[in-house]
């Protein structure tokens, strides 16, 4: 196995941190997820590029992203819920925090698979 096969099932892995950090961080309120979360979901994006050699494998990668992003915003939500505020503002907020998140993981994927496309594109025309 080379490395970058090696980082690829590695990045499968890490782009679940999301929801790791969602269990640590969600005491800290939405307010301050949501800035990391706009930080952190760029950088694993990046990473995800850096790592795949073909355009499924940065698909794929960004498909564990988009997955970890909607269980680390729902988990995150339903903690705060359960343990600090439990009003149906919280879900509403949440669920919008969620949406927001998707679109936003969505949004970047794409524009890195456009990237890669152009990339790829290049090469063969050189």
């Amino acid at each position: 196995m080379n490395k970058k096969t090696k980082l690829f099932l590695l990045m499968n892995i890490g782009n679940y941190v999301l929801v790791l950090l969602a269990f640590l961080g969600f005491r800290l309120g939405a307010g301050i997820s949501v800035i990391f979360f706009l930080f952190c979901q760029p950088a694993l994006v990046f990473v995800n590029y850096y790592v795949s050699q073909r355009i499924w494998q940065l698909a794929v990668l960004s498909g564990h992203l988009l997955i970890s992003t909607i269980i680390a915003n729902m988990a995150s939500v339903q903690l705060y819920y359960q343990f600090i505020s439990s009003d149906s503002e919280t879900l509403l907020v949440g669920r919008i925090e969620a949406q927001i998140g998707i679109v936003y993981v969505i949004i970047l994927s794409v524009i890195a698979i456009i990237i890669a496309a152009l990339e790829k594109l290049n090469n063969r025309k050189n």
